[in-house]
C-alpha cells in the first residue's frame, strides 16, 4: 500500500461531527460516574470540573461561528456549580454546537485561533471532534485508575485528524517556549493500522518534512496511540521505537 504523508485530508466533517456526538455523550457518561474523581492527565479537575470545561468549550464554539467573530470566553455563561445540573446542561449546549457548526458549508469563513491562518468552519469541527474524543479517553482513563475497564482507543480518523492538528496549530508554539530544552532532529510517526506517516523536523519548529524522508527517530504504533504519546497520554513504551530516542524522554516537556 501507499504511505501518505503528513498534510493527509481531513475525514468527511459530517462524519466527524457523528463521532463528537458520540465522544462527547460516553464523556459525559464516564464522569457521571464519579464527580469527584479525579481526572490523571487533567489535574487542575476533577470529573465535574473536567464536564464544565468541555461545556464551556461548546459553548465558545458554537458562540464563535454563529457570530463568525473572536469572542471571549469571560463573556460567557459559565457551567453551573451544581452537578445536579451538568449533565442537563452540557447535553443541551452539546446539541446546540453539533446544529451550529453542522448548519454552514464548512469551507465558509469564520474566526479561528489557528496558527496556520486556517480560517474555516471546518477548523473547527475538527478541534470539537479531537478535543471531544481526548478528554473522553481522559474521563475513562479516570475510571481505570480506580480499577474500571481500560479507556477505549480513539477512533483512527479522529486521531489522524488530531495527530495533524497537533503538528500544525501547537507544536510550532510549544517548541518555542523558552523552557523547552533539547529536543531536537527529525521524527517520522508511522500509523500502524492504516498507511499513514508524519514527517517532523523538530530544527525547524516542528515544520513538515518531505514525504519519505529519513527521519533520525522513527515511531510506529495505531493512530491512537501516536495522537495520545504526541499529547502526553500514552507512554512510549506501548510504542516501537527505532533510531534515537532522547526525544522521547524530553517529550513531556510539551504540554498544552
Amino acid at each position: 500500500m501507499e504511505l501518505v504523508a503528513c498534510q493527509t485530508p481531513w475525514m468527511e466533517t459530517g462524519s466527524l461531527l457523528d463521532k463528537s456526538a458520540t465522544n462527547a455523550r460516553a464523556l459525559l457518561a464516564a464522569a457521571q460516574t464519579g464527580w469527584e474523581r479525579p481526572v490523571p492527565h487533567c489535574p487542575e479537575w476533577n470529573a465535574a470540573g473536567l464536564i464544565r470545561h468541555t461545556g464551556e468549550i461548546l459553548v465558545w464554539m458554537a458562540a464563535v461561528v454563529t457570530s463568525r467573530e473572536r469572542v471571549s470566553r469571560r463573556a460567557l455563561d459559565p457551567a453551573p456549580e451544581d452537578v445536579a445540573d451538568l449533565p442537563s446542561w452540557y447535553v443541551a449546549n452539546l446539541e446546540r454546537t453539533l446544529e451550529v457548526l453542522g448548519s454552514p458549508e464548512p469551507e465558509s469563513q469564520t474566526w479561528t485561533f489557528a496558527s496556520s491562518g486556517d480560517r474555516r468552519v471546518a477548523w473547527w469541527i475538527r478541534r470539537l471532534g479531537v478535543e471531544v474524543a481526548i478528554h473522553r479517553w481522559d474521563a475513562e482513563d479516570a475510571v481505570a485508575a480506580e480499577g474500571g475497564p481500560p479507556p477505549r482507543s480513539l477512533d483512527g480518523d479522529v486521531a489522524a485528524a488530531g495527530v495533524e492538528e497537533f503538528i500544525t496549530e501547537f507544536l510550532p508554539g510549544l517548541l518555542a517556549q523558552e523552557a523547552v530544552k533539547g529536543l531536537s532532529d527529525t521524527l517520522h510517526l508511522h500509523a500502524d493500522d492504516q498507511s499513514m506517516g508524519w514527517w517532523i523536523d523538530l530544527n525547524k519548529g516542528g515544520s513538515s518534512m518531505g514525504e519519505h524522508a529519513k527521519a533520525d527517530t522513527t515511531i510506529r504504533g495505531t493512530r491512537s496511540e501516536l495522537l495520545l504519546w504526541l499529547t502526553n497520554r500514552c507512554p512510549s513504551d506501548t510504542l516501537e521505537v527505532f533510531g534515537r530516542r532522547e526525544n522521547l524522554d524530553l517529550w513531556a516537556q510539551l504540554r498544552r
